[in-house]
């Protein structure tokens, strides 16, 4: 009989462990190119990064397309990418945009685009009038940088531009450094955005009367086109790979292009480093295949393994031998979203109700094998002005069915669910709970908050959903409830696009419908407060009002689960997916 590989290599283990040298212990890996096989743990929905917020598309596009700054994977800090240094910045003291702050940049003189132009501040007007364009689906990205109200490409020199602003914003720099710059002659072969200024797309009154512009409407009707969103030679950036082969449901695989302009400014400019020569991403949203794919060699790097998976590969010997083990903190947040709007959730008694059926020191012990701490509002707890003063909710059956009987619901015909009436209609409490089918902390969770629900008389109805499906259905509003996760970054929250009204669109964040005037007001005032003592008050505040009105029930900061084959010299990072390929370099 022949034994699995996985069999093969335990067996291997046990006779050399101990005994065997570097050269020996390399005899195990099946492979030695240059090349990078990586898990990723969703399909990502476009190649294009103005107008998407899927994870999965972000950790493709920042290998395709360059950021005039980029958070080192170490220090957290912006880093120059595709500008030469951070930006020269100054207050306007008088004209149109006084009070506000300008910043200036400077692009690598020999920073070209793939086919021998050079890159220019041109560029990166165009990439400010893609973005604030209105019917290109980029309203995540504009709740950033509505600040900006202008760009001048300098006369003399076209590599060199200012950016203006009309106020101070605790984000001002990272917003505006972090945008990618896409080539203006591939993206607009007509031309059609030069008849537009930046100034006018960035002003909301004209903006809105630009809304039914027919050229406009050509050019967003083009950017969004499935070419530019997934197919080889369309999807273009100046970053050192490009785009190889997309297999729906497969994988996509990038190579590095040749005689790339940042190979030679890599060593004075980490942000710019690029050493394998092809990446592979197989795209395995299920655990079970990503193990065996870890098992057999297939992948090289995966992050996202469930727990207690996670937990029991770390004990094979057989594994130890083959790959290393990192536990970084995550920046990430996992909460269940709660539709506010729905008729049987816009009670926050109700919503408080359901937090109290979650037993979630449990929940971390059970299910998450400690690997995480508890939350109790949106911001990570490692944020300095996270507010630890706030008690979590308790699991609390009867206090749920107290609350619930607050609300008006109690069970009428005896059949263990609360009901109410609504719009004249009898209605039973029951929710459709929507998890990710490929995540068994999902699915777990969800099992876990039906049966708890269930004793307070709420019925839990789990519809499992592929990562696609889910993320139009939260657009859609189509939901009750939904589980789901933030990633952080290495910065001041701004709430604006995850909590204020006006991002309560298909495209903005705020899926749960939350907010009013006051947290509106609130959110403004902290975007603008440079005063981190002040602004940390205004924060309490705002997690106050959120934890008072429970859109969400918060859950836990999880601790990431990665695992990076030995044949490569890499480290990980904190930054989301929790390791970065493009630095990964093969041992000699």
């Amino acid at each position: 009989m022949r034994l699995p590989l996985h069999c093969f290599l335990f067996v291997t283990a046990l006779l050399l462990t101990g005994c065997m040298g570097d050269s020996d212990e390399k005899k195990l890996y099946l492979r030695s190119e240059n090349t990078v096989f990586a898990r990723l743990p969703g399909e990502p929905d476009r190649l294009s990064p103005l107008i998407t917020v899927n994870a999965y598309s972000r950790t493709i596009n920042e290998l395709l397309f360059l950021n005039l700054l980029q958070f080192d994977p170490a220090t957290l800090e912006l880093q120059p990418q595709l500008a030469k240094s951070r930006p020269q910045i100054a207050e306007i003291t008088d004209g149109p945009w006084k009070g506000g702050i300008s910043y200036t940049f400077e692009l690598h003189e020999s920073a070209v685009w793939d086919n021998g132009a050079p890159i220019t501040g041109n560029d990166a007007l165009f990439t400010f009038k893609a973005l604030f364009v209105p019917q290109v689906n980029s309203g995540p990205a504009r709740s950033y940088l509505d600040f900006v109200k202008d760009l001048a490409v300098d006369a003399k020199n076209p590599k060199r531009f200012t950016v203006y602003t009309d106020r101070k914003y605790i984000l001002g720099e990272a917003a505006i450094s972090n945008m990618p710059v896409y080539p203006e002659y591939h993206y607009d072969k007509q031309g059609r955005l030069r008849n537009y200024t930046l100034k006018a797309l960035a002003d909301p009154e004209q903006a809105a009367r630009l809304s039914e512009d027919t050229t406009l409407a050509a050019f967003a009707e083009n950017l969004h086109s499935e070419q530019f969103a997934r197919e080889k030679g369309f999807v273009n950036g100046s970053g050192a790979y490009a785009l190889e082969e997309w297999v729906t449901g497969k994988q996509i695989s990038l190579k590095r292009k040749a005689n790339w302009w940042g190979e030679a400014l890599s060593e004075t400019y980490p942000m710019l480093r690029a050493l394998p020569e092809r990446l592979v991403f197989s795209i395995i949203p299920d655990q079970v295949t990503a193990l065996a794919a870890l098992k057999s060699q297939e992948i090289d790097v995966a992050s996202q393994i469930d727990v207690n998976d996670f937990a029991e590969i770390r004990k094979d010997s057989a594994l130890q031998l083959l790959y290393n083990f990192h536990t970084p903190a995550a920046l990430q947040l996992f909460y269940i979203g709660i539709n506010t709007r729905n008729a049987k959730l816009n009670d926050k008694r109700v919503r408080r109700a359901l937090a109290h059926t979650l037993d979630m020191d449990a929940v971390i012990r059970d299910l998450y094998a400690g690997m995480a701490q508890r939350v109790v509002g949106p911001f990570h707890p490692d944020k300095p002005y996270y507010h630890k003063n706030l008690a979590p909710i308790a699991y609390n059956v009867e206090q749920a069915r107290t609350l619930l009987k607050a609300a008006g619901w109690e069970d009428t015909n005896g059949n263990g669910v609360m009901d109410k009436v609504l719009d004249g209609t009898r209605t039973e409490l029951e929710l459709n709970y929507l998890a990710s089918a490929a995540s068994k902390f999902s699915m777990s969770l969800a099992l876990v908050l039906k049966d708890n629900a269930a004793k307070a008389g709420i019925k839990i109805n789990i519809l499992p959903k592929e990562f696609p499906v889910l993320i139009e259905s939260l657009k859609r509003r189509e939901f009750e409830l939904h589980g789901g996760a933030w990633v952080a970054e290495p910065l001041p929250d701004d709430p604006k696009q995850l909590w204020h009204t006006e991002s309560n669109t298909p495209d903005g964040g705020n899926r749960v419908g939350f907010g009013n005037a006051e947290s509106d007001a609130l959110i403004d005032e902290i975007r603008v407060t440079l005063d981190e003592q002040k602004r940390a008050g205004l924060y309490r505040k705002f997690q106050e009002l959120v934890y008072e009105e429970q859109p969400c029930i918060f859950l836990l900061a999880p601790q990431e689960r990665l695992v990076i084959h030995k044949r490569f010299e890499a480290r990980p990072s904190v930054l989301r997916p929790g390791f970065f390929v493009n630095e990964f370099a093969v041992k000699r």
